[in-house]
This record gives C-alpha cells, structure tokens and sequence, in this order.
C-alpha cells in the first residue's frame, strides 16, 4: 500500500496519518503528521511515496523500520535494520469510539478524526515495533453502510485481543471459544 509523501522544509518527508485508510472504512478528515526516514520514500508515477506491505485487511508493516517519539511530541519512522515496524487500524462504527489498551509490546496510538456526512466518529492507529499484543473495544453502528467490514474483521462482540507474534497476526474475538479449540 502506497501514501503519499509531502516535505517540510523541502528535505523532511511526512505523510498525515489520516491518508493511511488501511481498511477503507469512514472518512478520516484530521489526523497526525508522521515524520519518515528518506531512505523509505520512493518515487512512483511521478509522485514521492512510502510504500507498506499489507499484512490483513486492517494491518500494514514496514521492514527496517522503527516508530519513535522525539521529546517534543514529534512522531517518526525512521530507519532501523533488522526490525519490522507494524500499523494497526482500528475504526470504530457509526458514530462510535474506539478503545484500545496494549498489554505486550512497544506500540504508540494515534487518532484519527471523522465527521463528513454526520458519520462521527475515530479510527486509531497504532504503530507497534515488532511482537504485540493489544485489547480493543469497539463501539458504534456496524450495520450501517460501509461498515459491516468491522464485524467481518474484529469479531461480533468487535471487542477482544490482536496478537503479533512472530510477523503472524491473530484476532481473538471469543477467549472461551480460543481455550478449547
């Protein structure tokens, strides 16, 4: 999956979190500015791009990559070899929220806005370095237009774990039903 890349200053590539619409779901309209290492942009058809390996149908990864906080708040991937950095997208439903809690791993949230068409509501990204596990909660209208997907994704209840291990990915959506089988 390919994103746009725009500089600051002409030497700083960043792309905006909301223009990775990993699942398609909502429209995002405000979101963060991610900072990237130069040595992951690419020309493409003319336009300077980051381009992500998609995992599922809600997860992206980036080889060589780690995602980091400077100590001003500014958020950057930059350039790490031997490390895989992983993107997680989270929409809530129609006008819903989302909640998310990391229990293993290194992994940092970012929100993502949407308001178009009366359809409030926020998708969370969040970018994990290597293995991790993660507990969301997801509220909102799934039964609305555009985001039944989410049923499909993260389970009936859309409340449970997604486990990284070891580059596979997991959604536990039934703890009981993941004990015995």
């Amino acid at each position: 999956m390919e994103v746009e890349v725009k500089f600051k200053e002409e030497k700083f590539p960043y792309y905006e979190d909301k223009d990775l619409r990993v699942t398609g779901i909502g429209d995002m309209v405000k979101g963060r500015i991610v900072y990237v290492s130069s040595k992951f942009v690419k020309e493409v058809d003319g336009k300077k791009v980051i381009e992500f390996k998609r995992v599922n149908a809600f997860m992206l990864m980036l080889e060589n990559a780690r995602f980091m906080v400077t100590a001003k708040g500014t958020y950057v991937i930059k350039f790490e070899p031997n490390s895989v950095m992983y993107v997680i997208e989270v929409p809530s439903g129609f006008r819903g929220c989302v909640r998310t809690k990391v229990i293993r791993g290194e992994c940092y949230q970012t929100e993502v806005l949407r308001s178009p068409r009366g359809s409030i509501g926020v998708v969370e990204h969040l970018y994990c370095n290597g293995d991790a596990e993660i507990e969301y909660d997801i509220s909102g209208r799934t039964r609305t237009t555009g985001y039944s997907a989410l049923i499909d994704y993260f389970g009936e209840q859309l409340k449970g774990k997604i486990v990284i291990s070891g580059g596979n990915v997991r959604v536990v959506s039934d703890d009981e039903l993941e004990k015995i089988l």
